[in-house]
C-alpha cells in the first residue's frame, strides 16, 4: 500500500500518462529482443529507436487502451505516417493472437469506458511488476 500512497492525490487525468508510460515500456520490452523488433503491420525488423507501442483499436477512450492483446510493437512509419497501417496490423494480429481474440477486441473497443483512479493505480502497479519480471 505504501507505493500506492504516492498516487493518493492524483486525478485519473494525471494517472493516465503514468499508466501509459509503464504499459508502453512493458510492450517495448515484451516485443523486442537484442535492440530490434518486428513491426506488427509491415513485418520489417527495425531498430528499437523506431519502436512505437501501436494500438490496433484506437486508445483514447477505449477499454482496450491497456489491453496487451490490443497493443504490439509497431514501427513509426506504420503507426504515425500510415495512421496505424490497420489492414496489415489486423492481419498480423490475427497471426499473433487469432481471429476470435481480434474480433473480441473489436467489440470491446466500441464500449463506453471511463477510467477511475483505482483501476489506473492497479494498471501502474501491475505493469511496474511485469517490467521487473521481464
Amino acid at each position: 500500500m505504501e507505493t500506492k500512497s504516492r498516487y493518493a492525490n492524483k486525478t485519473p487525468k494525471e494517472l493516465i500518462p503514468i499508466a501509459v508510460r509503464y504499459f508502453n515500456k512493458y510492450i517495448k520490452l515484451r516485443d523486442s529482443e537484442n535492440g530490434k523488433f518486428k513491426c506488427i503491420s509491415c513485418g520489417q525488423i527495425k531498430p528499437i529507436d523506431q519502436f512505437n507501442a501501436g494500438h490496433y483499436m484506437a486508445s483514447t477512450y477505449s477499454p482496450t487502451r491497456f489491453d496487451p492483446l490490443n497493443v504490439s510493437g509497431q514501427c513509426i512509419a506504420c503507426n504515425c505516417h500510415k495512421h496505424g497501417n490497420l489492414i496489415f496490423y489486423r492481419k498480423g494480429l490475427i497471426e499473433k493472437i487469432g481471429l476470435e481474440a481480434v474480433e473480441r477486441l473489436e467489440v470491446i473497443a466500441r464500449m463506453r469506458h471511463k477510467w477511475d483512479r483505482y483501476t489506473l493505480i492497479e494498471i501502474i502497479e501491475t505493469y511496474k511488476q511485469k517490467i521487473k519480471e521481464l
